[in-house]
């Protein structure tokens, strides 16, 4: 059996990665034009001492969430990313380059759903076919009436009893852990459904890249072990 990769974060001026024997965090800084791929790294710190920093920035805590739930899920097999603070101001193509990202194609967002029409089983904190976590590429788009056909599908809801939209920014707070910008599908509060656009199947290499509970951070997954080891479903939504 293959030895499994590390586990990666990649800064906007450094790369860092984690070893799994000694779980060592490794930093290389980046030159002008230079991919992450590029750069030779030199061990800094544990992965221990890398979260509690990223809690000093009182962001720790939604980061170490989904590190936990990554490395449980996925051992070794996600990359984080910590971008400028003015990223959502770059171009598709300028936050892809950042990252060592394949194409703009594999930037995605994770968005909560809700079916406003659901009638709430009131013996339920929260009912699983009321709240949905939908993952799309920026490149691309939500068709509505695809996916309450999707969601239908999976429910048995009739069409009068289902209307999907976009939850409240509050809503999906209480549900995921994380705020606008930063809701990513791994370590969430609630274990919510989750519906992949078909389209990220088609991409190459089959990894995508996602917010990782923080705008200034990011986290790329491989596809098919997200699929195999979340709550998942492939669906053609665009």
């Amino acid at each position: 059996m293959p030895e499994p990769t590390a586990t990666t974060i990649v800064t906007d001026d450094a790369t860092t990665t984690a070893v799994p024997t000694a779980d060592v965090v490794v930093t290389a800084t980046l030159k002008p034009g230079q991919l992450p791929a590029d750069a030779c790294p030199e061990p800094t710190m544990t992965m221990e001492d890398f979260l509690a920093k990223a809690k000093e920035k009182c962001i720790g805590d939604s980061i170490a969430a989904i590190y936990k739930d990554a490395q449980a899920r996925l051992p070794y097999q996600t990359r984080f990313f910590h971008v400028a603070s003015d990223y959502y101001s770059w171009p598709y193509s300028h936050r892809a380059r950042v990252m060592g990202c394949p194409s703009t194609f594999h930037l995605c967002k994770t968005l909560t759903f809700e079916n406003t029409k659901f009638k709430q089983d009131e013996s339920k904190p929260i009912d699983e076919d009321r709240y949905w976590t939908v993952i799309v590429q920026y490149e691309g788009a939500v068709n509505i009436t695809k996916l309450e056909k999707a969601v239908r599908e999976k429910t048995g809801a009739s069409r009068k009893a289902t209307h999907m939209r976009i939850a409240p920014a509050e809503k999906s707070f209480e549900l995921t852990g994380f705020k606008e910008g930063g809701v990513c599908p791994v370590g969430m509060r609630t274990d919510l459904p989750i519906l992949v656009s078909k389209e990220l199947a088609d991409l190459s290499p089959k990894i995508f890249y996602l917010g990782a509970g923080h705008l200034d951070w990011k986290i790329a997954v491989p596809f098919d072990g997200f699929v195999e080891n979340w709550s998942t479903r492939v669906v053609d939504f665009s």
